[in-house]
């Protein structure tokens, strides 16, 4: 276990100190829920790193269903599932425009897509970890992830306890969640951007224009020819922004694989470069 004392003030080093097999990192000062998680991955060693909150909300039981979920399944990440609930009816209202912005933008990440309960395969989540964060967001990110780059992930339902302390998420957390979406969005997929509003302003300036046309018998009007020019500019950048995203991504998908062979060389075989080639 590794605990992360994001520049706390209370007892939290003290309290994890009495534990031998515990490993304590602190930071110098608060840097952020997502700074906190990067630098716990960063220390984990083995094959799944789970995140786990510890404002007493999620359950031990519920982190071991998803272990064995995680262990059981083909897949990437497990990543829990909430009732659609929260603390307080402004956070409730707030995590639902983000989801329906998500659905909007065609992100599929469940019904619950910035739970802070999930398990991840150590070493696809460590390649990424430039990219998340420092903020509140790191979770939608870390969801975008590995959708985006279509890595196979398991929902699991779960019931969460009544919090302790208070939440430091306040209203402007949830606009920069909505902007790092988009950024986000910008950065795996702007093709859903660009060439969305490219193809609206496409049609919106030729319906437009073909009835004004039609009405007046003019000739299209400089505002259609405007909104025709506006969305093929828009889709032609859709073009340019996705060929630098699939670059810059490319650095860090690298291939995962496990070598599996029936081929048997001996010792003296391999010292002096005999045995099948293949």
């Amino acid at each position: 276990m590794i605990v992360i004392d994001d520049g706390s003030s209370d007892r939290t080093a003290e309290s994890v100190l009495e534990f031998a097999s515990v490993i304590l990192a602190q930071h110098p000062f608060n840097r952020g829920y997502g700074a906190a998680l990067k630098t716990g991955m960063s220390l984990a060693s083995r094959e799944f790193v789970a995140w786990f909150d510890a404002d007493n909300e999620h359950r031990v039981s519920d982190l071991r269903a998803m272990a064995s979920v995680m262990c059981r399944g083909n897949v990437a990440a497990v990543i829990a599932q909430r009732r659609f609930s929260g603390p307080s009816p402004l956070r409730t209202v707030g995590k639902f425009v983000i989801r329906l912005l998500a659905r909007a933008l065609d992100f599929k990440g469940g019904k619950d897509i910035n739970c802070g309960l999930r398990i991840f395969r150590h070493d696809i989540i460590s390649r990424f970890l430039d990219l998340l964060p420092n903020g509140f967001s790191a979770s939608i990110t870390s969801s975008m992830i590995l959708l985006e780059r279509r890595y196979p992930i398991a929902y699991h339902p779960i019931e969460v306890n009544p919090r302790m302390g208070q939440s430091k998420v306040k209203v402007a957390d949830g606009l920069r969640a909505m902007l790092l979406l988009f950024r986000t969005i910008m950065l795996f997929a702007p093709m859903r951007i660009f060439f969305s509003l490219g193809v609206f302003l496409f049609l919106l300036g030729l319906l437009y224009g073909l009835g004004m046309a039609l009405v007046a018998g003019r000739g299209l009007p400089v505002a259609a020819v405007l909104l025709i020019l506006s969305g093929v500019i828009s889709s032609f950048l859709g073009l340019v922004a996705d060929q630098i995203s699939q670059m810059r991504l490319s650095l860090h998908d690298k291939p995962i694989y496990r070598i599996a062979s029936s081929l048997k060389i001996t010792d003296a075989e391999r010292a002096t470069g005999g045995g099948r080639q293949g």
